[in-house]
């Protein structure tokens, strides 16, 4: 499972070896909007704070050369839309019967949960399905899959270890939401690297983080 090619890592040192700043760098708003959104009251004022750290996160990635080639360069999809559909259908089943027990755990250590996702209604809740979403699996996958693959590989290859260590940052990035939340975030982002690596294109799976998100907070479980 071993990789180490110019195509999957960048064109030469000096582009790869930044790239443990520029994921730093991206963080920070993330981080600060999620500090902010623990103060607010409302589903609005949650949802603007949280729009706001992802679209910073994204506008430093873009006007930094260096990241800008990392974070938004050409890949070539290497999997059908068939095998999508299978990986859509897969995680979000997953995701389903994850609920169970990340609930199970956030019960029996309350203390770990710090907030809650919002409830919007009305408009607010159709623009957040539609855009929100949107903008959370762009702005994830981005620099959870593609820019922390791009900073780890020089350390550790391209293998078992490289996903595991994407999967627990992005299970990290979930620490406000609880235990249960972070153990199921980390365990869809192996699949997600996973079907990272097999389709060599990265909006295949934004296309199904989107979708299983989409699942998820549309109620189609209920």
């Amino acid at each position: 499972m071993e990789s180490r090619s110019p195509a999957a890592i960048g064109d030469s040192k000096t582009d790869r070896v930044p790239s443990v700043w520029w994921f730093a760098l991206a963080l920070v708003p993330h981080f600060a909007s999620q500090l902010m959104r623990l103060h607010q009251h409302t589903a609005a004022g949650w949802l603007v704070w949280d729009y706001a750290g992802r679209i910073a996160a994204l506008a430093i990635l873009a006007v930094i050369p260096a990241a800008r080639t990392v974070a938004y360069r050409r890949e070539q999809r290497r999997i059908s839309f068939l095998e999508i559909g299978v990986w859509i259908a897969g995680i979000a089943l997953l995701d389903r019967f994850g609920q169970w027990p990340q609930h199970l755990i956030n019960a029996a250590l309350p203390a770990t949960v710090i907030g809650k996702y919002p409830q919007p209604t009305g408009w607010l809740n159709v623009f957040d399905l539609v855009v929100g979403l949107a903008l959370v699996a762009a702005s994830e996958e981005i620099i959870f899959r593609r820019l922390l693959r791009n900073a780890s590989q020089p350390y550790v290859g391209d293998g078992v270890v490289a996903i595991l260590i994407t999967s627990l940052a992005f299970g990290a990035y979930h620490w406000w939401a609880g235990i249960g939340n972070i153990l199921l975030s980390a365990t869809i982002g192996i699949l997600f690297m996973v079907m990272y690596r097999r389709s060599g294109a990265l909006w295949p799976v934004m296309l199904v983080h989107y979708l299983v998100d989409l699942i998820a907070f549309s109620g189609v479980w209920r």
